[in-house]
């Protein structure tokens, strides 16, 4: 498998969040693995506090091409619809603001929606999310939806 950086344009959406500052800047220093931050779904990783888990985050960009951008309320519905019955346990959604250089060389600004969930890190909580990208993207026009994996201790 080859060694990938982060896109410039997936850096700025970063970057315009508070949450994710250090999710950027670990995700720039390279993959490394070390004891003290376990790797999504490993069993038995240690943590000081808490328990393993793993912290996925979703951004949703709202505009569409030669269309009007996404809607409070079909964003509502998309979350009550393709997130939430695969996620009952909870999530926490944000209103975000991004940005990326675009082909041309124009900035281009967005509204978005940052969507933060913590699970087990296994195939089947994986493969629900890859579904729900894929939903967001066939349903809104989108490109891509940018995930964001992190192992985490949590403790409720």
């Amino acid at each position: 498998m080859r060694s990938r950086t982060l896109p410039r344009a997936l850096l700025a959406v970063l970057l315009t969040t508070p949450l994710a500052t250090p999710l950027a800047t670990t995700a720039c220093h390279g993959a490394r693995k070390d004891a003290a931050h376990p790797s999504p779904g490993r069993a038995g990783a240690a943590c000081g506090r808490g328990d393993p888990m793993t912290r996925t985050e979703l951004f949703f960009g709202l505009d569409r091409f030669e269309l009007p951008p996404v809607t409070q309320a079909e964003w509502q519905q998309f979350v009550d619809t393709a997130i939430t019955p695969r996620f009952k346990d909870g999530l926490t959604q944000f209103d975000v603001d991004g940005q990326y250089l675009a082909t041309t060389g124009k900035l281009i600004r967005e509204d978005s929606r940052l969507i933060m969930l913590l699970h087990d890190g296994g195939q089947v909580a994986s493969d629900a999310i890859d579904a729900i990208r894929k939903e967001y993207k066939v349903r809104f026009n989108q490109e891509s939806v940018l995930r964001i994996d992190e192992p985490v201790c949590v403790g409720f």
